[in-house]
């Protein structure tokens, strides 16, 4: 039986701080090593309810953040790829989390590795989820190609409608508890909820990855469109870490213990790096 979409998970903290340009909402599980998860736009830390218990029952501190303009967080004047993880830089040091490991689901991989970028005192190790990796020309060609649509159609058809379009647009394999999240919290962030789709080609991902110094894993799922990018970032760093799924974007919410299967041994290996990688 699926735990309720919408309330606290048995054991999950919910709390604010204040960010950049206004309160930051994330929710937590356990104690020990902080691992930090930042979803994919346009969803918000939702996207990690099964997995973040799994974490903290291994023993560490599993944090998942609204970015800005999504979930419970409030939206910035300007937003970015760099606002986003200045944003990820507050939450870390409000919390008093010190250096943690960061992981990013797709989009949420630019935030991750921006943070990791910018922050390398607060950066112990990143784990990049089928992070994106476009050129130049991709990223120009995707400028001004995500429009919103918030209108509430008088007989709710504005739910199907989205319902629709997640189901031809999305991972196939997505169960319908996942779509429904999906679909709801599209409309619950609000008109400018689709900032975080809109920011994704306005940012050289390929330039940054060169700053990036701390410990890498490179995840691709090798059912998502976004799985050739995987080796290709390991093409740009190879010193860093690779590894695979089976399926597509939704294993973190559909397949949570295959997705921990290849998170946790990493997260156990820069944690205690004299122990076995298991």
């Amino acid at each position: 039986m699926s735990l309720p979409i919408m309330t606290a998970l048995p054991g999950e903290r919910r709390g604010y701080v204040e960010g950049a340009e206004g309160q930051l909402h994330y929710r937590c599980c356990g104690k020990g090593a902080p691992v930090l998860l930042v979803h994919q736009a346009p969803w918000s830390s939702l996207q990690f309810r099964h997995v973040l218990p799994l974490i903290a029952r291994a023993g560490y501190h599993a944090i998942a953040i609204d970015l800005p303009a999504h979930g419970m967080s409030d939206p910035p004047k300007n937003p970015s790829i760099e606002c986003y993880a200045e944003n990820v830089a507050k939450l870390i040091k409000a919390i008093d989390l010190g250096p943690a490991i960061i992981l990013g689901h797709r989009s949420g991989g630019l935030v991750a590795g921006r943070f990791a970028a910018e922050y390398p005192e607060l950066s112990k190790a990143l784990i990049l989820d089928n992070a994106p990796f476009y050129t130049k020309a991709e990223r120009a060609a995707r400028i001004g190609k995500f429009f919103d649509n918030q209108i509430i159609a008088a007989d709710g058809s504005h739910i199907t409608d989205r319902w629709a379009w997640v189901r031809e647009k999305g991972d196939p394999e997505w169960s319908d508890e996942t779509v429904h999240i999906s679909v709801i919290t599209y409309f619950l962030h609000g008109p400018w909820k689709e900032h975080g789709h809109n920011v994704i080609p306005r940012y050289d991902f390929r330039g940054e990855v060169r700053r990036i110094t701390c410990p890498t894993l490179v995840i691709a799922s090798r059912t998502d469109p976004l799985f050739p990018w995987g080796t290709q970032i390991i093409e740009a760093r190879p010193d860093w870490s690779y590894s695979e799924l089976p399926g597509g974007p939704g294993m973190v919410l559909d397949r949570p213990d295959e997705w921990c299967s290849v998170v946790m041994p990493y997260i156990a290996q820069v944690t205690n790096p004299s122990g076995p990688y298991i």
